[in-house]
């Protein structure tokens, strides 16, 4: 009789760590209220450059992760890396500074960031969430294979705007 309990017994406790696993997957995050930001995915939020206040919010709604697509340099008012860090979440940088920038290299390693951020809650950032939009756009068609009209529709929803029609050029020559 112990042994007709035995599997009875586990297959309740694997259910059971499987619906918290997927109850967490989809829990969404408090977001804080940053001007312009967008979500357009459960765990992803898309702005323009967070201020310090904006990141200490992010941080007490559950945010892990930060992922800046502002080029080297292009912004120094204050240490990003250093605030993030100490707030103890993981900061991600992948340098756009224009159209140029947006190769498959770069596309390659958004891709990494978010294949390791998995369904952890990030805040992704340029200066208006424009690169942000355009680097999601590439991975949906050079990593994800979708269309170049799906890929365009990931973009918008994303964030892209003004560096559509290189990222269509970059799409129909799959440059």
């Amino acid at each position: 009789m112990t042994m007709q309990h035995k599997p009875t017994s586990l297959f309740v406790v694997v259910l059971m760590l499987l619906f918290s696993t997927y109850a967490a997957a989809q829990e969404n995050v408090g977001w804080p209220d940053i001007d312009g930001a967008r979500t357009p995915e459960p765990n992803r939020m898309i702005s323009g450059q967070p201020t310090p206040a904006e990141l200490v919010a992010a941080e007490r709604a559950g945010v892990r992760h930060v992922v800046n697509a502002r080029n080297i340099g292009e912004f120094d008012a204050w240490d990003e890396a250093q605030l993030v860090d100490a707030l103890g979440m993981s900061y991600h940088r992948v340098p756009i500074g224009g159209p140029d920038d947006l190769d498959r290299e770069a596309v390659a390693a958004f891709d990494q960031i978010l294949t390791e951020i998995g369904d952890a809650p990030a805040l992704l950032h340029c200066a208006s969430g424009n690169r942000i939009g355009a680097l999601y756009a590439l991975r949906a068609a050079w990593i994800l294979g979708e269309d170049t009209e799906s890929a365009i529709a990931i973009g918008r929803a994303h964030g892209l705007t003004s560096l559509e029609a290189p990222v269509r050029e970059k799409l129909d020559t799959g440059a």
